[in-house]
């Protein structure tokens, strides 16, 4: 991209802060103290808009980091070039130039000539790097996803999650009849799925999905225009169907459709688009073949749908019926997974069953919760899902007035406290008892009260000026770096925050950190407990806001430095927020590398220590939540039955 197209660009504050790997209040810190920062080009008082090319020379100029790629530049221009409302219309045609396209045949209105030149720059930014159109096209895709759909928007493991419970394998034929820009038919090529098919009422979001499945490398087959009313794909059968369906659409097409063939399960009322959906992706799937869909939390309740929920129950068809994580509050999506009934697959002992699940954190908790779904002990017997899975036997769900949501209290759930109990109450001892010995014993130090004692990270030299000695070196992911979609592994600030093996992926970038074994992770603010790398982040690359330490064995050892670093991370926790926390500034006693040895040992320990009593307590509340309701429901007594 030139710069005259780059001189085009415009963007807002809270761009700059990102571009420049600031918060945002130092953009307004630098517009009052510096009087020659750029001037407002567009945009509001509120909400000022900048020169994007005068930006960046006045970060230059400042020595202030600043990096914009080709896809961030295309993206700013687009925003000052491009009405608001026809964005999505833009990236469509901007698809069809990357894949070589031709328009003829959908249905998008003609761009005119004021897209002309901006459409040049697009194909103009890959036409001597055409391998990289894929990226930059899922780049824009992306920022368009974030800034314009709808809230609650599907997210990648979400989305490759549903693909995984689905059942899609190499070979496979996926339908997504509310296919939007295309995020679940390309977690399903993810899997192998060799025919995709996509409709989309909106035709510039069905030419976005099947541009970015071709530049991928994958073909699909998409189409425009109303799935339930015209259906493109009727005389298709698929062997999974993923769909996110519209919520709470009125105009679905109530009479129109009265007596449809589709509705199996009865004729779905108007306010009930969502089962009209279902019934939908279920005469689109072959026998046996599953469906997974994205439902509104209230369709697992509304009076209107029971009649259609009890069909679906009492057939077999409903599987498990999902809380999607997300939020501290209730759920407000739910996760629809069912199978087309087979004369001889009704559930497990051959009667129907809904799997419930409330309160997980991650969607791929949901994918080990599906495959073992056929062992319903497996789901109540003291593993980490005990408190958020419950098969519950069709009967139960009809006496309750055909309330799926999950985590209600039911019959069953007394009976499965009866038999936790015991389980749970051992464990809980065990492991209590494995806790006893392991906080080391320490002594006060003959040191105390010398220049090397005082709070965690103080004393000795600082993190940067062992760096600057050569005894360890400090590497942070570059500033373009994002955490997307690729083929490379990627470990996020969440990832160490929670304590979890990498899950986040990305592309290929110039200057990316690859951990290796034995290197320090830690965050580059916030209260993160650092950590040493193992098998499981090895080749993984390192995320934004994410700092790598790799330390030379012979001077300075990695676990101590990694109990360091948590240590003065939590002792700034408790400090004024004013001042933001930075591991270079950490200070590292003085210490031979043997001493340091026993102190990281004491360091593992505590940090041991600390995660085993998190665990205590977690299965302290579990057990005192199952007395309570095996007492209540009368399914636990005091004393052994004689």
């Amino acid at each position: 991209m030139s710069g005259r197209d780059g001189e085009r660009a415009v963007l807002g504050a809270a761009d700059i802060a990102r571009l420049a790997g600031v918060r945002r209040p130092a953009v307004s810190n630098w517009r009052r103290r510096f009087a020659d920062f750029p001037r407002p080009v567009a945009g509001s008082s509120a909400n000022p808009l900048f020169s994007l090319a005068e930006v960046e020379h006045w970060c230059r100029d400042h020595g202030k980091p600043f990096e914009a790629d080709a896809a961030e530049r295309l993206w700013q221009r687009m925003l000052a070039e491009v009405d608001g409302v026809r964005t999505a219309a833009f990236l469509a045609h901007a698809g069809l130039v990357l894949t070589g396209l031709p328009a003829d045949g959908t249905n998008l209105d003609a761009p005119g000539g004021q897209w002309t030149e901006l459409l040049g720059a697009v194909a103009d930014t890959v036409r001597d790097r055409p391998a990289e159109a894929e990226v930059l096209y899922e780049r824009l895709c992306s920022r368009f996803t974030a800034a314009r759909e709808r809230a609650g928007v599907l997210d990648d493991g979400v989305c490759a999650a549903m693909a995984e419970i689905a059942g899609i394998e190499p070979g496979s034929a996926v339908l997504d009849p509310a296919c939007g820009t295309g995020a679940l038919l390309r977690a399903a090529a993810d899997r192998g799925a060799a025919v995709l098919l996509g409709q989309d009422l909106d035709p510039a979001h069905a030419v976005m999905a099947r541009s970015r499945l071709l530049l991928a490398g994958r073909d699909c087959a998409t189409a425009d225009g109303d799935t339930l009313r015209a259906d493109a794909f009727g005389d298709r059968t698929a062997d999974a169907v993923l769909c996110d369906p519209p919520f709470r659409d009125r105009h679905w097409g109530y009479e129109e459709l009265e007596g449809d063939p589709r509705w199996v399960f009865g004729q779905p009322p108007r306010g009930e688009g969502e089962l009209a959906w279902v019934q939908h992706c279920l005469a689109r799937v072959r026998p046996g073949g599953t469906v997974v869909v994205r439902m509104p939390a209230a369709a697992a309740e509304r009076p209107s749908g029971r009649r259609v929920r009890a069909e679906l129950v009492s057939s077999g068809a409903l599987r498990m019926v999902a809380e999607l994580p997300g939020g501290d509050g209730p759920a407000s999506a739910h996760l629809w997974v069912l199978l087309r009934p087979d004369a001889e697959d009704r559930g497990p002992g051959g009667a129907p069953v809904v799997l419930t699940v409330a309160g997980v954190r991650d969607a791929r908790d949901l994918v080990r919760i599906w495959e073992r779904r056929e062992a319903p002990a497996a789901l109540t017997g003291g593993g980490p899902d005990e408190s958020v899975a419950a098969p519950v036997p069709a009967a139960e769900l009809v006496a309750a007035g055909m309330d799926l949501r999950p985590g209600r209290e039911r019959a069953s759930d007394a009976r499965a406290a009866a038999s936790a109990y015991p389980k749970l109450r051992a464990e809980l001892l065990d492991a209590l008892s494995a806790a006893a010995d392991l906080p080391p014993e320490l002594f006060a130090d003959a040191a105390a009260g010398t220049e090397e004692t005082g709070g965690p990270g103080t004393g000795g030299r600082a993190v940067a000026e062992l760096a600057a000695a050569g005894v360890l070196e400090v590497h942070q992911a570059p500033l373009g770096a994002q955490v997307e979609r690729g083929p490379l592994a990627v470990l996020t600030h969440k990832d160490l925050r929670e304590g979890r093996a990498p899950s986040g992926r990305g592309e290929e970038v110039p200057g990316r950190v690859v951990i290796r074994p034995g290197d320090v992770l830690a965050a580059a603010a916030g209260r993160a407990a650092a950590r040493v790398a193992g098998a499981a982040e090895a080749g993984a690359a390192l995320g934004p806001r994410l700092v790598l330490l790799r330390c030379d064995p012979e001077h300075l050892d990695a676990e101590y430095l990694a109990g360091l670093l948590t240590a003065a991370a939590a002792d700034d926790g408790h400090r004024s927020r004013s001042s933001r926390f930075d591991p270079r500034a950490v200070r590292v006693p003085a210490l031979p590398v043997e001493q340091q040895r026993v102190r990281a040992e004491a360091l593992r320990r505590l940090a041991q220590t600390e995660r085993d009593l998190a665990r205590l307590a977690g299965l302290g509340e579990r057990l005192a939540g199952l007395g309570r309701q095996g007492l209540f429901s009368r399914t636990l007594a005091t004393e052994e039955a004689p």
